[in-house]
């Protein structure tokens, strides 16, 4: 209560202590003298803003004495001033630039256009409106602020702060990854972590990725720290990212970090304090007294064909009932989960003068998860050194950083809600407990207990357990500007980065892992396995710019080139035997497993890439550009190293037409047309053929050797035709801002498996075999709804929608192999209690297919079928599956709200999802083909599960083994369910403190700021099914602080 009343004092004390200029007026004019209609003047450090009316006049309301003015005009030079108490009227000269330097542009990456130069479907976001979205995670930010990111929601590992997303933008336009062959390849097992090509094999849709200029990783982007992050922009179309050429089909996201500003030295500090609590509502598993009724009724406690062991299952029964009345029901998700705790701090120093510039940034964040024992930890040291003379400007960033990222020893959390809630995890002295009821594993009869041996996963959270990753990370870029004169620039930049990762993964013989491996001996019990890694880019690129402006004409050209080379290797070592758990070393094993030898991967890419862009403006009304690019590398076929690739865009801008200029109700109306081709490059190198050395066979000491790889010297790049038509609009003075895209892709020359014969010694090999088409559209709005400047109050709502659907259009025979294996009723018949994929032309790559269902049978407790011909069944089919669904949302989008009242801020956002379906993995899993001897179930197995003829119920007869033969529940339409959410993303609320308080000014602060922020406050959803099952899911709450020395 105390430290509350301390709060509002000091924030008492703020607001009374500010010295304001209730009136401040002023105009803008150019360096001719003629007054600027539509200039924008900002107050630095707040919210508040204004725009020039018609005589290039603005007025602002209760201004601070010291702060500072931000004035920007199109083709002019950014001017700022700062206001001195007693200021009412000012002057503002604003100088026009000849070149582009100071003018409004969009960052490709390659290089900066201006916008009235650009066609493109671009966004722009500030990395200090993203951190308000989200302070901790970037890419969830990112996702929440626009509407084509969507990270795709992964229902098994949740808030696992070590798993990655997966991250698509305007949907899909390639086949998953297995499908390509890359579950067995020869690279798949190469570590990742910070390899540039491995990196996005796991995700063939993955946008590309650039960090101030270059390429680079997910995890990367991932790990950093986003008090460093100047601004993230999202290129979507052909316009925007044909440059890119061969790696730009799935989108680009391009990172630019914060640079170094002249002036004396300034220190500036964000401290987060970040809580982790775990979301469990999701789960209603049974009960002690519920699981033992279930088992009872299910006939797990009886055997009437054998009276000997019916009256040993009964004794066993009375046992755990026994249990239940004495008062055992333990809450088992519980066990291994905690409220986590921890910081997150940057500090950043930056200074100089004119010439010379410095920056010196340091992080540390401490990522505690909500299961026990896990984390990632992150730490970055970076600086920067910039001289910036006249004509040259040269630059040298260096960046190091180590992660570790801690499994928990706990395992897995799907563990903990199978086990029977009448088990108690600690004996009566308080020790955890390995093996529940060793004494009925067989009963002391012979007869095998339903389940097998119950162990305690707990008990593995007392052992030296090791199981964790890391990497180390090293990053030098070097550039180069030279200002030809005011219209042509040359740059050059290289940049060099190497990153060392490792696995490490130690289960002791005690282990839970090993029960069943008694019998096997010592000498199989207890395993380490060990992973190194490195990986290498070397990266280089000369561009040149120019840039004119001749009357109404406006100019800009690009021409560059860029060589990039990747090296990557690991090595994984398995080791067995490991009889005690303090003796977690390899040279302590017994030997390798059977068929464990150390394996070595080793791979290296080689791409080129040459652009040329030019774009023309006449008057501010008429845009045309083209771009072209040529990429080669070392993925594709020997006939086929080099590709071309086009993009073409018109702009309008119809509100600076003389027809429109008097139009009261919409002052901005722009439309853009681009179409182009992209690539993608997102595969394992299919180009040349891999040779195994087999060591452990040889002829007469002669080595054999078998070709896991096998090359295609036809192989060609994939290429996506790119569609796009954008508007954007500003209507009522400003009060409602509207943009919006309408796209189509169409992606050829797929790059899929083929059937070859036998005889070749290979079952498959990649060609260029299938065909994409993805379409959709996305619509921001945003209003600001009060704008008091008077009283410092402004209060805007946002909104955002998109959509995007995809079809095939073209498939090789060998997906239709794959289709027909998953088909099968024969070895893979288990395969069927879940909802597998089929890839058919003309349908969805997230289509759900099923057999339909007509219910339960109220008469006999069966489910019935509605076969392909329209006749009923009580039998399964696989041949009766059919489209049910799809997992592709109608809509995907978020809706905010960002209230200001003088230094105050209340920010609310929320993001939802409407037309998708989902497969209830949960129903199938956890009621009707739950195996109720081992595992606990959820609660609807007791309470809608069919019990007695004319049970009118969801869900089949209850039995003992829930996958026994024909009683399985196989992919059935029953639990094809539609998937709409609305979640509470984020909620902030911060306070900015006057720099002209006593204190601020004696601590020599700017800006100091608090903000508090609550993601992930709740999910309400249409699907009642378990959220995280292998690592649950989170609320997370940040404290933040920061300020400016």
């Amino acid at each position: 209560m105390s430290l509350v009343i301390l709060v509002l004092s000091v924030i008492c004390i703020s607001l009374s202590a500010q010295e304001k200029i209730p009136v401040l007026k002023g105009v803008v004019k150019n360096d001719a003298g003629e007054r600027l209609v539509g200039a924008t003047v900002f107050i630095q450090g707040t919210n508040i803003h204004t725009v020039t009316g018609k005589d290039g006049s603005f007025e602002l309301h209760n201004v601070e004495a010291g702060a500072t003015l931000r004035v920007s005009y199109v083709g002019h030079a950014a001017t700022t001033i700062k206001v001195k108490k007693g200021d009412d009227d000012i002057a503002v000269k604003m100088v026009q630039s000849s070149n582009m330097m100071n003018e409004v542009v969009v960052n490709t990456g390659l290089y900066k256009r201006p916008t009235g130069n650009f066609t493109g479907a671009a966004k722009t976001y500030s990395g200090d409106d993203l951190k308000m979205l989200n302070p901790t995670n970037i890419l969830q930010a990112l996702s929440m602020a626009d509407p084509s990111v969507r990270i795709e929601q992964n229902n098994a590992m949740g808030s696992d702060p070590n798993s990655l997303p997966v991250i698509q933008l305007r949907g899909q336009n390639n086949l998953p990854v297995f499908t390509q062959g890359g579950s067995s390849d020869y690279y798949s097992s190469a570590v990742s972590s910070g390899d540039i090509m491995s990196s996005y094999l796991s995700n063939p849709n993955q946008p590309l990725i650039i960090l101030d200029g270059f390429q680079t990783t997910l995890q990367t982007l991932f790990d950093m720290d986003i008090n460093r992050i100047a601004s993230i922009t999202v290129l979507k179309d052909a316009a925007a990212t044909t440059a890119y050429g061969a790696k730009a089909a799935n989108g680009v996201i391009v990172v630019e970090t914060k640079q170094p500003l002249p002036g004396r030295a300034q220190v500036s500090y964000a401290v987060n304090f970040n809580l982790q609590a775990p979301d469990l509502t999701s789960y209603h598993l049974m009960d002690a007294k519920q699981l033992l009724e279930a088992q009872r009724l299910a006939g797990i406690y009886s055997d009437p064909n054998n009276h000997y062991n019916d009256v040993a299952l009964k004794q066993w029964y009375d046992q755990r009932l026994q249990q239940v009345q004495s008062g055992a029901n333990t809450y088992w998700l519980s066990q291994p989960v905690r409220t986590g705790f921890g910081m997150n701090h940057s500090l950043n120093v930056s200074g100089g003068t004119r010439a010379i510039r410095y920056n010196l940034a340091l992080n540390y964040n401490n990522g505690v998860g909500v299961m026990k024992g896990s984390g990632r930890d992150n730490f970055g040291l970076s600086y920067s050194l910039s001289y910036n003379g006249k004509k040259i400007r040269l630059s040298n960033s260096t960046t190091v950083g180590y992660n570790k990222a801690n499994n928990s020893p706990w395992g897995s959390f799907s563990q903990y809600a199978r086990q029977f809630p009448y088990f108690k995890p600690y004996d009566s002295a308080g020790n955890v407990i390995k093996i529940f009821e060793p004494n009925y594993t067989t009963l002391g009869i012979g007869l095998p207990a339903p389940g097998g041996t119950f162990t305690n996963a707990a008990y593995n959270s007392t052992l030296n357990v090791k199981d964790y990753s890391y990497y180390y990370n090293f990053l030098n870029n070097t550039n180069l500007e030279w200002t030809i004169n005011n219209n042509l620039k040359f740059r050059a930049a290289l940049s060099y980065s190497t990153n060392t990762p490792g696995v490490e993964q130690f289960l002791p013989a005690d282990h839970t892992s090993f029960v069943n491996a008694l019998s096997a001996g010592l000498g199989t019990m207890g395993s380490y396995s060990r992973t190194r890694g490195n990986n290498n880019v070397i990266d280089g690129k000369l561009n040149l710019d120019y840039y004119k402006k001749i009357n109404a004409h406006t100019f800009f050209a690009a021409i560059g080139t860029e060589v990039q080379a990747t090296s990557t290797n690991a090595t994984t070592v398995k080791v067995n035997g490991i009889p005690n758990e303090h003796l977690g070393e390899f040279g302590m094993a017994n030997g390798y497993g059977l068929e464990q030898r150390p394996q070595t991967n080793q791979g290296i890419t080689r791409t080129i890439s040459s652009f040329a862009s030019l774009s023309y403006n006449y008057a501010e009304r008429y845009t045309a550009e083209v771009t072209g690019n040529v990429s080669g590398s070392s993925l594709f076929g020997s006939n086929n190293r080099f590709a071309p690739f086009w993009a073409g865009g018109i702009g309008w801008n119809v509100d600076k037409e003389k027809f429109f200029v008097s139009n009261r109700t919409i002052q901005q109306l722009r439309f853009r047309l681009t179409s182009g081709i992209t690539g993608n490059q997102n595969f394992q190198d299919k180009s040349q053929s891999i040779y195994l050395y087999n060591i452990q066979n040889n002829y007469r000491l002669q080595l054999g050797a078998t070709a896991p790889a096998y090359a295609n010297p036809n192989l060609k790049y994939q290429q996506t035709l790119k569609n796009n038509l954008g508007v954007t609009m500003v209507l009522l003075n400003g009060r409602l801002n509207v943009s919006a895209d309408v796209f189509q892709e169409r992606t050829n020359n797929l790059i899929l498996p083929l059937d070859v014969a036998p005889s070749t010694g290979f079952l498959q090999y990649q060609d260029n075999l299938g065909a994409t088409k993805n379409s959709g559209y996305e619509v921001t709005f945003s209003a600001p709804i009060i704008r008091d400047r008077k009283r410092n109050i402004f209060w805007s709502l946002s909104l955002n929608v998109g959509h995007a659907k995809n079809v095939i259009t073209a498939l090789s025979p060998a997906v239709a192999a794959i289709n027909a294996r998953y088909d099968s009723t024969g070895v893979s018949i288990k395969q069927q209690l879940q909802a597998l994929p089929k890839y058919v032309v003309g349908r969805s790559l997230s289509q759900i297919w099923a057999v339909q269902s007509l219910g339960i049978d109220p008469a006999t407790g069966k489910e019935l079928y509605q076969k392909l011909d329209g006749s009923k069944t009580f039998l399964w089919d696989v041949k009766d599956k059919q489209p049910i669904g799809d997992a592709a949302p109608k809509l995907k989008g978020g809706f905010g709200s960002n209230f200001t009242y003088k230094g105050f801020s209340l920010n609310i956002n929320m993001s939802f999802q409407w037309g998708g379906q989902m497969y209830n993995q949960t129903l199938v899993d956890k009621v009707e083909n739950v195996d109720l001897r081992s595992t606990n179930a959820d609660e609807r197995v007791i309470t809608q599960r069919w019990k007695q003829p004319g049970d009118h119920v969801p869900f089949k007869a209850l039995v003992a083994d829930g996958t026994n033969g024909l009683q399985a529940t196989y992919a059935t339409s029953r639990f094809v369910q539609d998937n709409n959410y609305l979640d509470a993303s984020s909620l902030t609320v911060a306070y900015s403190f006057s720099p002209n308080l006593w204190w601020v000014r004696r601590l020599r602060l700017s800006t100091p700021r608090l903000a508090i922020t609550q993601n992930n406050a709740f999910h309400l959803g249409t699907i009642k099914t378990e959220r995280g099952t292998s690592y649950p899911f989170a609320r997370s709450y940040s404290f933040g602080l920061s300020t400016t020395f």
